[in-house]
């Protein structure tokens, strides 16, 4: 049942009205030609009835008299009729009098094609009623009337007419048929008519409110909320009211998260940094001192001075990593600088800046997720593609603002478990959704191939023309 069954609402729903209007065009085409058919049986046993009976008083008088050559003559007249298939008259034993198959004259009525009706031909002459009509198949009717031979009781017969209905009861089915296609017509007509304002109401909302959830999750952007006042429209406004929520609380952890790293890089700054430095200098003061009394020792002291010297130079670039001193007094292109100057040392790549004016664009706060993002993005590339060079672009918009890192090395290689992304990967992609940003890889052929990372983070007062999906 699992792949007949679609497992979109709107293929459940398609199906459901589709078995609901077949099941109903069936069932109407059953009705109707069963109605109509039964209608038209009905009829023709009063008619059957009818004919039969003044057919069987004429029969009664002529034999009653001892005029059988006119009562065959009646029923060669009845044999006329297009309708009647066979017709005897037969006493209370089944000898066959009368026929209009003169062959069967004299037989037994058992030894003839109704042969198999006479069980029902005994029942009329015991019964009360004069006439019984039945059906033998689909398209015929057996009439089988009493009458006296004589004025003694026991002197009955019957007579027994059977007539074909085939060619009426196909122009009946044939009518039935043709109102049954004109209802269908009908009926299909109201299906799609249900379909379409199932589809109009409630289908074509629920899909637009997956998009705009999709989009959501997925790039970052607050979702839009349905028009109306329906169960869709309430549940869209309290998806969207949910969202705000979490984007307000993951941008508080951010900043919360950003606060800590500024606090716990000044601390190293200011006092680690300070503390390693003047434990330096002290060092080269013992140094000296000691230099002038014995040579040996002194070499140890200098050997201290050269590790504290390192130290420093460690915890200050500890501290910029945590809080750029760039950022704090000149701004975001100095932080960027400050990124470029490590790429370059850490991994020996050349790295350069080409700024465009973004700060008077972006608050504060936007400038230094920015600077996250564009530092991620740069230390994964030297960390992993190895590239020889690479460049870090800022560029200003109407509506955006976008970030560009390019360089020449290995492609960037999605990992196809998310669960082992590292918490890089994973902070990245938190920073693009609270700036409602996007992030697009390609790959610009060569040689050399260069790959492109870019981010665009829409401005608030610009509507978003950005439909790129956020593939870290």
């Amino acid at each position: 049942m699992g792949p007949i069954i679609p497992h979109s609402l709107k293929g459940r729903i398609t199906l459901m009205v589709l078995l609901f209007g077949v099941v109903t065009i069936i069932l109407n085409h059953w009705w109707r030609g069963s109605q109509v058919t039964e209608r038209r049986m009905t009829r023709l046993q009063a008619e059957a009835t009818d004919a039969a009976t003044p057919l069987t008083g004429i029969l009664q008088h002529l034999l009653r008299r001892g005029q059988e050559r006119a009562a065959e003559l009646e029923m060669s007249y009845a044999a006329l009729s297009p309708r009647l298939e066979l017709g005897v008259v037969c006493d209370r034993n089944g000898t066959i009098r009368l026929s209009t198959q003169m062959q069967w004259r004299g037989m037994n009525i058992q030894q003839t094609p109704l042969g198999a009706d006479w069980p029902r031909i005994l029942q009329t002459l015991d019964s009360s009623d004069t006439v019984n009509v039945w059906s033998t198949d689909s398209n015929g009717l057996v009439v089988a009337s009493r009458f006296y031979e004589g004025y003694d009781p026991s002197s009955k017969g019957a007579v027994i007419m059977r007539y074909d209905y085939t060619y009426e009861l196909n122009q009946v089915r044939g009518y039935a048929l043709h109102d049954s296609v004109t209802n269908v017509a009908v009926l299909a007509a109201i299906c799609l008519l249900l379909w379409t304002a199932l589809d109009e109401l409630f289908i074509r909302r629920v899909v637009q409110m997956m998009e705009h959830f999709h989009g959501a999750t997925t790039k970052g952007s607050h979702p839009h909320v349905l028009e109306g006042n329906d169960e869709l429209a309430v549940i869209s406004r309290e998806f969207a009211k949910t969202i705000r929520q979490l984007r307000e609380a993951e941008a508080h952890v951010l900043e919360a998260a950003e606060e800590a790293r500024r606090k716990m890089g000044r601390e190293l700054h200011d006092d680690l940094c300070q503390r390693l430095t003047a434990t330096k200098l002290k060092a080269e003061v013992t140094h000296e001192l000691i230099l002038e009394e014995n040579g040996r020792q002194a070499d140890l002291t200098r050997q201290v001075a050269e590790e504290l010297a390192e130290s420093a130079v460690i915890a200050r670039s500890i501290a910029r990593g945590l809080s750029p001193v760039g950022f704090e007094d000149t701004g975001l292109e100095d932080a960027l600088m400050d990124v470029a100057s490590f790429v370059t040392r850490a991994y020996g790549t050349r790295c350069t800046i080409d700024y465009g004016p973004v700060h008077d664009l972006l608050s504060g706060s936007e400038q230094e997720l920015l600077f996250r993002i564009a530092q991620e993005l740069a230390v994964n590339a030297g960390k992993h593609s190895k590239p020889s060079s690479m460049t870090i672009s800022t560029h200003p918009a109407s509506d955006h603002v976008d970030l560009v890192v390019m360089h020449d090395g290995t492609p960037f290689q999605e990992n196809p478990a998310p669960a082992r992304a590292g918490m890089g990967l994973h902070l990245l992609r938190q920073r693009l959704i609270t700036l409602s940003a996007t992030l697009e890889r390609t790959t610009q052929p060569g040689p050399p191939e260069i790959s492109i990372a870019k981010v665009r983070i829409p401005l608030e007062n610009a509507p978003v023309k950005s439909t790129s999906s956020l593939t870290p």
